[in-house]
């Protein structure tokens, strides 16, 4: 619509207000095209309809449905980045969307430059996870971060088992929050009835394990962020409350340098949604957060450049600028690369 009168301009499209299963959510619009995403209950996601349009002429929108591709997994070769991205699942799916797989190959260009890209259609990815394998430490000891409990089990707090030459396993559980503690740190949030907390994604560094913790937060369960570490020459733990991270999960995590590099999540009950992206400095504990809309799968570094793998493509930050780099059809259907640029 324009105009004193408030001219239309255009219809995009219209929606019957009987469907009541899943829900459309219009995003910011550009020049050119628009955007309906889909969500049922609990947030989950289920596809998207791309309209593309020239205002100048009476012509309706072209309609393209289509699924974001979320970028879950990374592989760093020859100076490139190999993506797994997919949409959904079988079973997952509302009718009209089909699921997709794809490889996503990313190969940086000079200076800010936008990186070139390819896209292969792919195979679905195993449902299976692996399980996880000790690493060997410069000393010749052997350790495995355990932050699931087996099926059938009660729950177990998550730790790291260490297998020192003589074989034998010692089990260090990671600590958990008291409730005094969660008061402290997060005055404004009501206090749960139980308190856990686990181990989330982690790195190796030299003796030492640095991890973010994880936690569900809904049904009256809770927990506090934390960046950790524990060193496994003491078998002693360094947990960091930091204001930055206490109400969020960490996703994802990447130590460049004196750096830790965490992806932030809320993990409630229903889908989980993104927090940002935290930059902690391991010596001077100085933090400071990244505007990353979506939740993080992935990040790596290559030359002077910071890429996240998310639920709604690739997040690059250079130079303290983040840009969102989206894998959607042109108008004729083909998978394209499209800029965005993160305020």
């Amino acid at each position: 619509m324009s105009g004193k009168a408030n001219e239309v301009r255009l219809v995009l499209d219209t929606y019957p207000l009987s469907r009541t299963a899943i829900c459309p959510t219009l995003e910011w619009a550009t020049a050119h095209a628009a955007y309906l995403h889909f969500y049922s209950d609990y947030g989950y996601y289920h596809g998207s309809i791309k309209y593309i349009y020239d205002l100048s002429s009476r012509r309706p929108p072209l309609k393209i449905r289509y699924g974001i591709l979320a970028l879950t997994s990374s592989e760093r070769r020859n100076g490139k980045l190999r993506y797994t991205a997919s949409f959904g699942r079988s079973g997952e799916v509302y009718e009209g969307w089909a699921e997709r797989h794809a490889t996503i190959v990313i190969e940086p260009r000079a200076g800010g430059a936008p990186p070139a890209y390819t896209i292969t259609d792919a195979p679905a990815p195993p449902d299976s996870v692996a399980e996880p394998e000790p690493f060997a430490t410069a000393d010749g000891q052997s350790v495995i971060v355990e932050n699931k409990t087996p099926p059938g089990q009660p729950r177990q707090p998550s730790g790291i088992g260490v297998i020192g030459k003589s074989e034998r396993k010692q089990y260090y559980p990671a600590p958990i929050p008291t409730m005094a503690l969660y008061r402290k740190v997060l005055p404004d949030k009501p206090a749960p009835g139980e308190i856990e907390d686990d181990i989330g994604p982690f790195v190796l560094d030299g003796n030492k394990i640095w991890f973010a913790s994880t936690f569900y937060d809904s049904e009256g369960v809770s927990g506090v962020g934390a960046v950790g570490v524990f060193d496994i020459s003491t078998r002693k733990y360094d947990m960091r409350y930091l204001p930055e991270i206490a109400p969020w999960s960490g996703s994802a995590i990447l130590l460049d340098g004196g750096n830790l590099w965490i992806g932030l999540i809320r993990r409630p009950e229903g889908a989980v949604y993104g927090a940002g992206l935290l930059r902690y400095n391991i010596t001077t504990g100085a933090a400071a957060k990244y505007a990353v809309a979506d939740s993080i799968h992935t990040i790596d570094r290559l030359g002077e450049t910071l890429y996240c793998g998310t639920s709604h493509g690739l997040y690059t930050i250079r130079g303290g600028k983040v840009r969102q780099l989206r894998f959607e059809p042109d108008d004729k259907g083909k998978l394209i690369m499209v800029p965005r640029e993160v305020w």
